[in-house]
């Protein structure tokens, strides 16, 4: 069975030590390149940035929903990427949301 995203710590200290990153006004986005092929997604909402354990988890919804819509404009498929929340999930529109990760996206060249 194939994993569908970063599970492990030492996945994510590797991608925040030897990664780049983007950031927006609500994620921001680490990511390295692999040599294997597979596009590995991470989700991170700490109680710092994000709150109570009810608003980081429909802050990971959310940010795993715009991850689904724009994975198809993926431009490399060998990739180790992680989204970092720092928005409420209560006063965020999900369109905006979406913005600006694909706004990040574009900037880091990921996607088209």
């Amino acid at each position: 069975m194939r994993s569908t995203g970063l599970k492990k710590n030492l996945q994510f200290r590797q991608v925040y030590r030897e990664g780049r990153r983007e950031a927006g006004k609500r994620v921001t986005i680490y990511y390295l390149y692999r040599e294997r092929e597979g596009l590995f997604p991470g989700f991170v909402a700490s109680k710092k940035n994000v709150g109570k354990a009810y608003q980081r988890n429909r802050a990971r919804r959310l940010m795993r929903e715009a991850f689904l819509e724009l994975k198809k404009r993926f431009v490399k498929r060998n990739l180790w990427i992680i989204f970092v929340a720092s928005f409420d999930p209560g006063e965020t529109v999900y369109g905006e949301l979406k913005e600006d990760i694909e706004n990040s996206l574009i900037k880091a060249g990921l996607i088209l």
